[in-house]
């Protein structure tokens, strides 16, 4: 029965999807941390699913969730026989308001919650260990520029640089590479 509601209120926002708007797709990202971040962790890797709705052609919202791996940047440390070495992972989950200024040129805001966890990992010549700390809830946001190249009918390409400015001073600058695809033109 819980199952029967939840599709009855479901219903509208899928259909209401399916008539067009709608786009999705996936970035490579590279994030340079900044401030005392910077202190504690080099350049970063990972990457983004998001999903992008048009309410006109210069305003959207988008939501996306992303994975980003940042080397600590500490010394390893040998202590008895044993290295180690430490990273941080981010997991961000957004919302955001875009708009379209001028063609594909557009400015962003988002705001939402990003996951931090501290990795330490222990080797030694016998075997390896991995310790990591729980996941850790931040409130951040970033404002952002970006440009979108149309490569042909169905997709583009997404070029977009964001400041995240996130609680704890764990603020760093990205850079997001993405193709997004027109799902109502495929």
């Amino acid at each position: 029965m819980k199952y029967f509601i939840l599709s009855i209120f479901m219903f509208p926002i899928f259909a209401t999807l399916a008539q067009g708007n709608f786009v999705a797709g996936a970035s490579f990202n590279v994030g340079f941390p900044t401030g005392q971040f910077s202190e504690q962790a080099k350049t970063g890797i990972g990457g983004s699913l998001m999903g992008e709705y048009f309410f006109s052609n210069k305003f959207s919202t988008t939501l996306s969730v992303s994975y980003q791996n940042y080397p600590g940047d500490f010394p390893e440390l040998a202590v008895q026989g044993q290295v180690i070495d430490a990273s941080f992972n981010s997991i961000p989950v957004v919302a955001a308001a875009r708009y379209y200024f001028q063609g594909g040129a557009f400015t962003t805001v988002e705001l939402g919650c990003y996951f931090f966890r501290l990795n330490i990992e222990t080797s030694d010549i016998y075997s390896d260990e991995r310790y990591s700390s729980d996941y850790q809830a931040k409130f951040g946001g970033s404002l952002g520029l970006g440009y979108r190249f149309d490569l042909s009918d169905q997709s583009a390409m997404d070029l977009m640089g964001v400041y995240q400015l996130v609680e704890d001073d764990l603020n760093s600058f990205a850079l997001r590479l993405g193709i997004m695809i027109f799902l109502d033109k495929i």
